[in-house]
């Protein structure tokens, strides 16, 4: 009797313990450098590397194998389900700004259209591998 009344309890125990992350509350989270449309357009081409900075901030990624790249990647969740995901890239040569690609990789609320005019959908766009320039 007491063996079942034990085994009852380790049971109950470990279903509510299954059920608990259902109810608990979890946070928005931003991850990353938020990019807004008036900090895209103050970049001009030719600015440097520290004009860049001084707009954007420091970028998240910066490549040592390619100091010509770097990205600003920023991430949302809300509930803990991916909101929104977009990636910003820059490329310098010679130190200055050569090439600026905005992507909406995700979005629950998909936008008319990023700053090089494509349509966004609502799904993971896949990246192309012919995206990034060759090194010199």
């Amino acid at each position: 009797m007491i063996k079942r009344i034990i085994m009852l309890l380790c049971f109950f125990n470990l279903t509510g313990c299954f059920l608990i992350p259902h109810v608990l509350y979890k946070i928005d989270v931003q991850q990353g450098n938020v990019v807004t449309d008036e900090m895209l357009d103050k970049l001009r081409e030719g600015m440097t590397k520290p004009q860049v900075r001084f707009v954007l901030g420091s970028p998240l990624i910066v490549d040592v194998f390619r100091d010509n790249r770097w990205d600003y990647v920023y991430i949302q969740r809300k509930k803990g389900d991916l909101v929104e995901q977009k990636k910003l890239t820059i490329y310098f040569e010679d130190d200055r700004l050569m090439r600026i690609e905005n992507k909406q990789l995700y979005s629950l609320h998909p936008i008319e259209s990023d700053a090089r005019g494509t349509k966004n959908t609502e799904r993971l766009i896949e990246e192309e591998a012919d995206e990034q320039p060759e090194r010199h």
